[in-house]
Order: C-alpha cells, then sequence, then structure tokens
C-alpha cells in the first residue's frame, strides 16, 4: 500500500506540473490522484519527509514539491496568486449583476483561475447552472450582457475576458458523460476545483453529490468555499422574480425558451456547427450547452502521461 500511496504522490504533482503549479503537503493529499482509498495527511507528510522513492524525484522548494529541475515553478505559481487577485475582483463584479437575473442556480469560476494559477493574458471561465427549461433563456442574458459592457474575447485578445461556454440545467448535473475516455485525468479535477462564487439553494453542493464518480479520482477531495462569495439579497430577489416573470411568464415557459434556442442556434459560428454533439466538445441539447471547440483535456493527458513513463523508465534504472 505504500508504494501505492507514493505512485499517487507522483501522480498528483506530475499532473499539476503540466500547469506549472507546485503544491503543498496539504493540497497533495487534498487533490490526490486514485490511491485507491481516502488517504490520511501524515501519511502523505511521512512519505513527502521520508520516503527514498519519492527523493529521488522531487523536490521540496519553501513549501512547495515539484518534479526534479522543476523548482522554478514556485516562481509561476506566486506570480499567477497575485494576477488571481484581479481577476477575482472582476469576475464578482459581474457577478454582482448577474444576482439580479432570473433562472441562475449557480456560478463557478472554472479552469486555471478557480485554484488561482491563471496567467496574465488569460481569460475567465464561468460554469453556470440553471434552472431547469430555462437555460437558453440564461444564456441568452448573460452573454448578452458581458457584450454589452465590451467584456468578449475581441480579435483573439483575451485577456480579463469573459468565457461563457459551458451551462448545464439542474436536472442534469451529472456531467460524467463529458468525460473523454476512462483514462481522462482532467475532467475529476475540473469539477472538484470549481470554485463557486452565487450558490442558489445549494446548488453547488447537490452538483458534487451528483458527481460522486469523481471519489474514485480524488477521494480526498471536499468542498471548495470561497470568502467573497456573493449573496442574493432581499432587492436581488425581488428584482430576479419580477424579471423572469416578464422574460418567461409562467405556463409558456418552455415556447419562450424554444424561441431564446432558435435565436441563438442562427447564430452560432458555422465551426461550431459542424461540431455538434459528434464528440463531448461541444454538445447542444436542452440540459447541456458546453462549446469547447478547442477542447485540451487530450493535450494535457498526455503531457502527464509522458512525464509519468519518464518517472518510471528513472525508477527503473534505480531499481527502486
Amino acid at each position: 500500500m505504500k508504494h501505492v500511496i507514493e505512485q499517487s504522490i507522483l501522480q498528483t504533482i506530475a499532473f499539476f506540473d503540466v500547469f506549472n503549479y507546485p503544491l503543498t503537503a496539504e493540497e497533495i493529499w487534498k487533490w490526490l490522484y486514485r490511491p485507491g482509498r481516502k488517504v490520511r495527511l501524515s501519511e502523505v507528510k511521512d512519505l513527502l519527509e521520508n520516503s527514498d522513492t519519492l527523493s529521488k524525484e522531487i523536490v521540496r522548494t519553501e513549501a512547495f514539491y515539484s518534479l526534479q529541475d522543476r523548482e522554478y515553478t514556485h516562481l509561476i505559481r506566486k506570480h499567477h496568486n497575485n494576477l488571481a487577485e484581479r481577476k477575482f475582483a472582476r469576475a464578482l463584479r459581474l457577478v454582482r449583476i448577474y444576482k439580479y437575473l432570473p433562472f441562475i442556480k449557480m456560478i463557478a469560476i472554472s479552469n486555471t483561475l478557480a485554484y488561482s494559477n491563471a496567467g496574465e493574458e488569460s481569460d475567465i471561465d464561468f460554469f453556470v447552472i440553471t434552472a431547469k427549461k430555462r437555460i437558453w433563456i440564461v444564456r441568452f442574458f448573460t452573454i448578452m450582457l458581458i457584450y454589452f459592457f465590451g467584456m468578449r474575447p475581441k480579435n483573439g485578445h483575451i485577456r480579463d475576458a469573459f468565457c461563457l461556454s459551458f451551462f448545464i440545467s439542474e436536472d442534469n448535473l451529472n456531467i460524467q458523460r463529458i468525460m473523454i475516455s476512462s483514462k481522462d485525468i482532467y475532467s475529476p479535477y475540473w469539477v472538484r476545483q470549481l470554485l463557486p462564487v452565487y450558490n442558489v439553494d445549494n446548488t453547488y453542493q447537490k452538483f458534487l453529490k451528483a458527481n460522486k464518480w469523481t471519489e474514485a479520482y480524488l477521494p480526498n477531495a471536499y468542498e471548495n468555499k470561497f470568502v467573497k462569495e456573493i449573496k442574493s439579497g432581499r432587492w436581488s430577489k425581488f428584482i430576479s422574480k419580477l424579471l423572469g416573470f416578464i422574460i418567461c411568464p409562467p405556463f409558456i415557459g418552455r415556447a419562450f425558451n424554444a424561441t431564446f434556442r432558435r435565436v441563438q442556434s442562427k447564430i452560432i459560428s458555422r465551426n461550431l456547427q459542424s461540431l455538434i454533439n459528434v464528440d463531448t466538445r461541444v454538445i447542444i441539447d436542452e440540459q447541456m450547452l458546453k462549446f469547447h471547440s478547442n477542447d485540451r483535456r487530450e493535450i494535457f493527458y498526455k503531457k502527464w502521461r509522458d512525464r509519468m513513463h519518464a518517472l518510471m523508465d528513472n525508477t527503473n534504472e534505480d531499481d527502486v
């Protein structure tokens, strides 16, 4: 079992190394990849300090563990942590507006910014959960707002722009079907790294419960908390309900959602049109809208696999 945990530690550090992100001991424990069971933090710390196998492959710089010869990545992580504050502030300003829109159940920051690792030129990715049968309405108004305020990417420039390319409805919380294969290491991390910044009716907790399959990959992961999470107030709730009644009157909500779908379907780019429901890159139905034509999960997997192959070759050469 000791060997299994050592292997998991190497796999975890190697995965985050793909993103130039060394980890603390506590983070290695939280994000431990496929150890086969829940592992105590003390077990991880003991192996990090005393394992001969690990000492040959990883190095500690300040509080961060990285692969050998990758010690400099702790400087990249610190730089990105500082950048994250600006991007979080920008994200929260938009969410304070979004909370007045109807039918939004959760907004979470996703991808690298979710763990404060976004670069200077990167955009801000949102993952949105909507009320059932209202997914197209929510997409329309959230996109229109960032278009109106000039917050969408323009002419290839994405710095601090907003990317709203993934929506699901509250009656479709299990997103295991988007995995590209059983070897997809990125998707379980993506789910568990989501950072909820607006959470209505405990939708984030319901989402995690619906995606318990991630526990087979990351058994130590737990809920993420954001101290600056935006809350609904009395006035925002009132305005949201009023707008919901105006935009989508009772008893004809499904027809309105279909209307918003037809309008948006006509302006989906030709490139995306050719990819709709072909695989997991672009999914369009009444419960999921996913527009990731440049899906890099396969690339991330291959980079991680190459790192692991190199580590295993070193281990074999040392007869460990």
